[in-house]
């Protein structure tokens, strides 16, 4: 791979790392909950994790980009399936192991110095799995020192998890839940709020990041 495309190809690598990380969270909290069976048999079909390989050796001579592209697909697929054996009776002990995995990450950037609602948008896009580089992203609508607003036109996971299960709108806020967790973990005034989302029916994504006194 070229100088210049490398870097790009290590982090977003990195930020499927940080995905599967999360659906094994998610899998460590179902098992608590009694959900053995569900987890061993989708785990299994899973694989070995990635995290801890190297990039080189697992492309071997594949295209590097349909490569992590399919790298992609494999893990909103695993948390996907992961989230769709659990019952809504421990769903929510599912989202609080989610917070507390994004909050976890998130206290490795926490500084006593000042930090502003763009830094932390900044630490979101360096860790959160939005799809490739090519596709649509986060969009900033709204910034000053501390407020941030942001739209995404197209949830790119959906058309991945619309092959499991589990509903689009769990999935939703699952990720939500985790940004909202990492963000927390950087900042003890900094606020996620959700205003609407795709995967529950709105035309798009609008998001805020604040931070208080």
């Amino acid at each position: 791979m070229s100088a210049f495309l490398g870097p790009i190809h290590y982090q977003l690598f990195n930020k499927i790392i940080c995905s599967e990380d999360r659906s094994f969270a998610i899998a460590s909290a179902m098992e608590k909950c009694g959900k053995d069976a569900e987890v061993m048999s989708i785990l299994t079909a899973y694989g070995e994790k990635m995290a801890n390989k190297e990039l080189a050796d697992l492309v071997g001579d594949n295209s590097i980009h349909n490569f992590l592209y399919g790298l992609i697909t494999k893990v909103d697929l695993l948390e996907a399936q992961l989230i769709g054996a659990t019952d809504d009776s421990n769903y929510q002990q599912i989202l609080d192991a989610v917070q507390a995995h994004g909050s976890v990450l998130g206290q490795k950037f926490k500084t006593n110095k000042d930090i502003s609602a763009e830094n932390i948008f900044q630490f979101v896009r360096d860790y959160y799995l939005e799809g490739m580089p090519c596709d649509p992203g986060a969009e900033v609508k709204e910034l000053d020192q501390n407020r941030l607003t942001f739209n995404r036109r197209c949830c790119n996971h959906i058309p991945n998890w619309e092959y499991t299960t589990c509903s689009n709108s769990k999935m939703c806020t699952i990720h939500n839940t985790w940004i909202k967790g990492f963000i927390s973990g950087i900042s003890d005034t900094a606020e996620y709020i959700l205003h609407s989302s795709i995967a529950d029916g709105a035309t798009k994504c609008t998001a805020e990041i604040k931070l208080g006194s």
